[in-house]
């Protein structure tokens, strides 16, 4: 072969926004570029390696191989280092090229949605079956034990209300997690904070905590006032839950440089600092048995997650076992709108 095509072949090689490598009919490595050596985490020398030492994996390097013999093009998949990669190889004029894609984060997302179909389906399968149970006892006693008819009926409700309250939480986590951009407007975060500890003054006057707020008079963000309220209710009701009698719960907001700060913090249970990075993870539970007997969907903490990064936002906790936690969310400020007092 000519000097001119080879060289016209490396450019083109270089030139692609996909690793390549090109290997020769001997099998020498005639081109690669920065891509396929990112991919690869080599640097081979284009004038001795062959195949094995520019691949260093062993179905790469048998893709390449079995095409040098037969000349018919094979896709592969295989995982190198952490990552899973897709190879097709072909022949192109007597040489081999080898094109790869990194399909480790589509992999990734595979993988969080069969989870997610597994872990749903689990969740939703509790409260179905105990409401079938529960309606084909009460169809039982309703006759022959009239008197357990109330209790059954308050537990029927208590099992409807759990199954609410998860498909409620897998509407709102599917449209966080796969919705675009959405209009936005100033909200008063100080007023939406003080209107959602309103409405749980009663949960938790009932389990004996002291909830309040500090706060100035108005702090704006830009945002969707349905998803910022999901995020503040969510966090509330948890530092209820998850407190103990005679604890409480104080929120609070302050602005900090061009960020509004919303943080909770609690006495409660508080968290063990090895379920700390786990805790925004959808259906994980520190505590199973506590969680499910306050009707947590174990969705709550990766809902707020995804609704304060939609908001271009950040959240932090700080937790001690037997001693309480903070959560901290930090949000853009906004501007007020006009006629509106600020901060």
């Amino acid at each position: 072969m000519t000097e001119s095509p080879r060289a016209w072949r490396r450019e083109l090689v270089g030139s692609m926004v996909e690793a390549a490598v090109l290997f020769s009919r001997d099998g020498q490595v005639l081109a690669i570029n920065d891509r396929a050596r990112d991919l690869l985490r080599t640097t081979p020398d284009v004038a001795t390696d062959g195949v094995v030492e520019t691949l260093s994996n062993a179905e790469l390097s048998r893709a390449v191989d079995e095409v040098r013999v037969t000349g018919k093009p094979i896709t592969v998949e295989t995982e190198h280092g952490h990552r899973h990669l897709r190879a097709s190889a072909s022949m192109v004029s007597g040489e081999t090229l080898l094109l790869i894609s990194d399909r480790t984060q589509e992999k990734r997302v595979e993988e969080l949605r069969r989870d997610f179909v597994v872990n749903a389906s689990h969740e939703l399968k509790t409260p179905v079956t105990s409401i079938q149970t529960l309606a084909e006892a009460l169809s039982v006693v309703i006759h022959e034990q009239p008197e357990r008819v109330p209790a059954l009926v308050t537990r029927l409700g208590d099992e409807a209300e759990r199954l609410a309250a998860l498909v409620h939480d897998l509407l709102d986590l599917r449209r966080l997690e796969e919705r675009g951009t959405r209009e936005r407007e100033p909200v008063d975060l100080t007023e939406l904070v003080r209107q959602v500890v309103a409405a749980q003054v009663g949960r938790a006057d009932g389990a004996g905590v002291e909830l309040s707020v500090a706060a100035p008079d108005h702090l704006y963000v830009d945002g969707v006032a349905g998803d910022l309220e999901v995020i503040v209710k969510n966090l509330v009701v948890n530092a209820i839950k998850y407190n103990r009698t005679g604890g409480s719960a104080q929120v609070r907001l302050r602005p900090i440089g061009t960020m509004i700060e919303f943080a909770i913090e609690d006495t409660g249970i508080g968290i063990p600092q090895a379920d700390l990075p786990r805790i925004f993870e959808r259906f994980y539970r520190v505590d199973t048995a506590r969680s499910r007997e306050t009707g947590g969907t174990g969705l709550g903490l990766s809902i707020v997650r995804h609704a304060v990064e939609h908001h271009g936002g950040t959240i932090h906790v700080d937790s001690r076992l037997g001693q309480g936690t903070t959560f901290t969310v930090r949000l853009p400020a906004g501007r007020p709108p006009p006629g509106e007092p600020n901060r």
